[in-house]
């Protein structure tokens, strides 16, 4: 089969690493597959095999980001890139992820228009909101409580204000339902979430990560202990992209608590912050009297990353924002490690509440607290958790279980 993967970004991390590794397993089981991907770079532009995958990476102008809620409905040179690239691999599927700066939901016609079917692959909230779907907070629920994820032009008005375009979230509805063929979901709750705002069905396809990954070398983990300063220490590890919806002002306040029973915990931040917010973090820190609790190890990869996960104790993830699924968690229960995570959307079914870590509203701040108390406390609880994380990983969302609902998805379309 001939299929042509779509992000507007090409890289290993985040939904644009979800949608490289599908392509390349794709590939590797014997599928043609091409990869389209958009830069503003003219200079990193191209074509280049990896993975098995032809690899696209088409230039497109650059324009001012307060114009996205207008420009990723059409953008002329995304809709050229989708046009040059299904003309030359005329594909028999296009699995777009995500439409949201570049390509443009005007491309999902340019594929159906080129003779393919066409699955939208949804891996945030952005095809119903502005921003990240945080008007839904509620101090009120608890985790199992129902949540109403329906938004209005209203709410939605008074968020992004003159980012505000009153045709967007009607106009995305059309597009799905008249050139997309199967929209994909990457949890049960974000299909619902779709479907609260008019929009699906959604066959729900959970992310998958690689389950044949090496142990890091012990000399590996210990060096980056040594490197980080956190011999002696209890790490609670926070990671991925930080920024305030991630909920890491609150779990700074969380840690103020834990450190009156844990005094040695210390707050490890892997990832890149947005700008701003490390020193809001350190502010509020020192505010709160520990000025030693942030070690931040910036961005890392490979074998560092793995060991990164090996030092922690428990792994927080308390975004305040949707999350459509939340790939931190599936890794650090990949590494046998205890996840305390956020209620809202998909960690709801990745995190098994009392059995591979807690669940928690993050507004919730003293039970975020009690939780990670009771985990670095209690090592026989924290290491049953992490080995029922570990099982669970491996049987529900491992890369091989997501490819082959992918291909029989793809067989449906095709037959």
């Amino acid at each position: 089969m001939r299929i042509l993967v779509a992000n507007d970004l090409y890289g290993h991390s985040s939904a644009a690493g979800v949608a490289v590794r599908m392509a390349e397993g794709l590939a590797a089981r014997g599928h043609d597959v091409a990869f389209l991907a958009t830069t503003t770079d003219p200079s990193a532009a191209g074509r280049f095999d990896e993975g098995g995958v032809v690899v696209h990476v088409e230039h497109v102008p650059a324009y001012n980001l307060r114009w996205r809620a207008y420009r990723s409905l059409d953008n002329p040179a995304g809709v050229a890139a989708m046009t040059r690239v299904v003309e030359d691999w005329r594909p028999d599927v296009v699995h777009v992820h995500n439409l949201h700066i570049h390509l443009s939901y005007a491309c999902l016609a340019v594929a159906r228009r080129g003779g393919a079917k066409v699955v939208l692959h949804v891996h945030d909230a952005m095809p119903v909101c502005h921003q990240k779907l945080f008007c839904h907070l509620d101090e009120r629920i608890a985790p199992g409580d129902p949540v109403a994820y329906r938004n209005g032009p209203v709410k939605c008005a008074l968020c992004v204000r003159g980012r505000y375009n009153p045709r967007r979230n009607g106009t995305i509805r059309r597009v799905l339902g008249r050139d997309v063929d199967r929209l994909v979901a990457v949890s049960d709750e974000m299909g619902r979430m779709l479907g609260d705002n008019g929009i699906g069905p959604a066959r729900t396809i959970s992310n998958g990560i690689p389950l044949d990954v090496d142990e890091p070398d012990p000399s590996v983990v210990e060096g980056l202990r040594r490197r980080l300063g956190l011999e002696g220490a209890r790490v609670v590890f926070y990671g991925g992209r930080l920024d305030r919806l991630k909920g890491g002002l609150e779990l700074v306040r969380a840690l103020e608590q834990v450190r009156r029973d844990v005094p040695n915990a210390v707050l490890l931040t892997v990832g890149e912050a947005l700008p701003g917010f490390y020193e809001e973090l350190v502010t509020l820190s020192r505010r709160l009297g520990m000025a030693d609790l942030l070690v931040s190890a910036g961005w890392l990869g490979g074998e560092e990353l793995a060991a990164a996960y090996r030092l922690a104790d428990v792994v927080a993830t308390p975004s305040l924002c949707f999350e459509s699924f939340g790939l931190v968690n599936a890794e650090a229960m990949r590494a046998g490690r205890p996840v305390v995570a956020s209620m809202w959307g998909g960690p709801s079914e990745v995190v098994e509440h009392g059995v591979t870590g807690f669940l928690v509203n993050p507004l919730h701040v003293g039970r975020l607290a009690g939780h990670i108390i009771e985990l670095l406390r209690d090592r026989r609880l924290a290491d049953r958790m992490g080995a029922a994380g570990r099982r669970r990983v491996a049987e529900r969302f491992g890369t091989e279980r997501q490819l082959d609902q992918v291909e029989d998805l793809y067989r449906e379309l095709v037959a």
